[in-house]
């Protein structure tokens, strides 16, 4: 062993002794071999993953499904949000929810009938957002109550007339869920018992439209709809309707021809035969409206009109003034002379007004000089109260009446107008064609047109009783024909 210990020595101091002849190492001493120091290996920090706010629901109570059932249509949410970075917004299906300390919140949500899908959302301060979604399945009573009209008896697509101002609507609703109101034309009605409804209506002239709302006490509601019609018949017992329609243009001799009278005569005549009840329209026009023929009217007129009926002349053609005499005169197409025994007089039509035995009489006259025709001083008329027009209407009618409208006063009128008629009697045809009321009587026309005619002429028209003509305070009313 010890020779093989000092063969090993001697090896080594061979090889170093060798190594230092070679000059592989620097002299003096021995250095051992310097080892490569080692790199280190740096691994980079892992990114830290943001994560929302932590949301629990505490009403509804979530099964494990997240599905639950509600027989409401409103839902309150309620619950807490969770985060170390602070809450910024809680919605629920979109809609913002109310925030209140703690990060407790809440928000109402309306459900529809069937499968709600509902998704609350929260939103840190970061703007990292999570949310919870469950479904809410509801079976809703959408239906509003069933109503039953007992009074009066309706039948779909028809009208329902009644003869009294007032009428009675009955009937009755139901509900599974109980009827909490009903309303008839807005008005509420009392409930009985059963459910059962009665209310008074008042009827307007012309038709009605009866509305009827139920509401149960879930709040759904059902509006049923009708109509009651009163006609004319119901407000006033009418008469027939006969109108006069005088009209002359063709004047010769001392009279200087005239170039609207006729039409203004037709125009009125046209429009109370298309837009007004008139049983009959008798027509005097140009050679046809001589004196005879114009009192053998009135003589008609007077004979073969009753207590029931209503009349109305127009006249539009010459009137004279005899400043000698102090009165004013129609004059017919056979005049031919300055004399006044060719004319008809105001008084004489006066007296022919006064025969004739109509319930009520009407004048139109578009003449010079027509005013003469009142020769008195103002009567009252009856006033109207603007909200109940129909017990205007009926005590209006059920009074005798005898008026005048006029074209002016004791003075000359023009003959010149608008689309071949005077402007007296344009006004008063569009006044007639544009009303779009039942009932029309002569005051509401002439208020209607006196101020154009006015604005557009030197003259001005004139309303008022022929005096000492039977005349009680009643009013002529034209009634406007039905479309059909």
């Amino acid at each position: 062993m010890k020779k093989v210990m000092v063969i090993l020595a001697f090896l080594l101091f061979s090889q170093i002794l060798l190594a230092q002849i070679s000059g592989s190492t620097k002299p003096g001493r021995l250095i051992p071999k310097k080892e490569e120091p080692k790199k280190e290996i740096v691994t980079p920090p892992t990114e830290k993953i943001e994560t929302g706010p932590q949301i629990t629901i505490m009403d509804p109570v979530l099964p494990p499904t997240n599905e639950i059932k509600h027989k409401e249509s409103a839902l309150t949410v309620r619950g807490k949000a969770f985060d170390a970075a602070g809450i910024k917004l809680i919605t629920v299906n979109g809609n913002e929810a109310i925030l209140l300390q703690d990060n407790l919140f809440f928000s109402n949500v309306q459900l529809k009938s069937g499968m709600n899908v509902l998704v609350v959302k929260a939103t840190n301060l970061k703007d990292v957002s999570s949310e919870i979604q469950f479904n809410v399945i509801t079976d809703l009573d959408e239906t509003g109550p069933q109503i039953t009209i007992i009074e009066p008896q309706v039948q779909r697509g028809i009208k329902v007339v009644r003869k009294t101002e007032l009428t009675n609507i009955r009937g009755i609703a139901t509900d599974p869920a109980g009827v909490l109101e009903v309303y008839v034309n807005n008005q509420k009605a009392k409930l009985s018992v059963n459910n059962e409804f009665n209310v008074s209506l008042f009827l307007h002239v012309g038709d009605n439209p009866v509305i009827i709302k139920a509401v149960d006490n879930k709040f759904n509601s059902t509006i049923d709809t009708f109509y009651i019609t009163r006609k004319l018949e119901d407000v006033i017992t009418a008469g027939r309707y006969i109108a006069l329609v005088i009209g002359i243009n063709s004047y010769d001799g001392y009279w200087r021809p005239l170039r609207n009278a006729m039409n203004d005569a037709e125009g009125v005549a046209s429009i109370l035969r298309s837009d007004y009840h008139f049983d009959e329209v008798i027509s005097l026009l140009d050679e046809e409206a001589t004196r005879r023929n114009i009192i053998q009217k009135f003589e008609w007129l007077a004979e073969n009109t009753t207590k029931d009926d209503n009349v109305l002349i127009f006249y539009a053609g010459h009137g004279q003034f005899n400043k000698a005499l102090n009165r004013g005169y129609w004059v017919p197409v056979d005049a031919k002379t300055n004399s006044v025994a060719d004319y008809i007089s105001n008084n004489d039509v006066k007296t022919f007004v006064s025969g004739i035995p109509a319930k009520h009489t009407l004048l139109i006259t578009d003449a010079c000089f027509a005013g003469d025709i009142f020769r008195g001083s103002r009567t009252e008329s009856i006033k109207f109260d603007p909200n109940d027009m129909e017990k205007y209407y009926r005590e209006v009618y059920r009074k005798q009446s005898r008026l005048a409208l006029t074209s002016g006063g004791v003075e000359e009128v023009s003959d010149a107008g608008r689309d071949d008629h005077s402007i007296f009697t344009y006004y008063l045809i569009k006044a007639l064609r544009e009303n779009d009321k039942k009932y029309f009587d002569a005051g509401q026309l002439f208020n209607e047109f006196r101020v154009a005619v006015t604005n557009n002429s030197e003259q001005t028209p004139m309303l008022q009783v022929i005096r000492d003509a039977n005349d009680e305070g009643g009013q002529f009313i034209f009634i406007k024909r039905d479309e059909d």
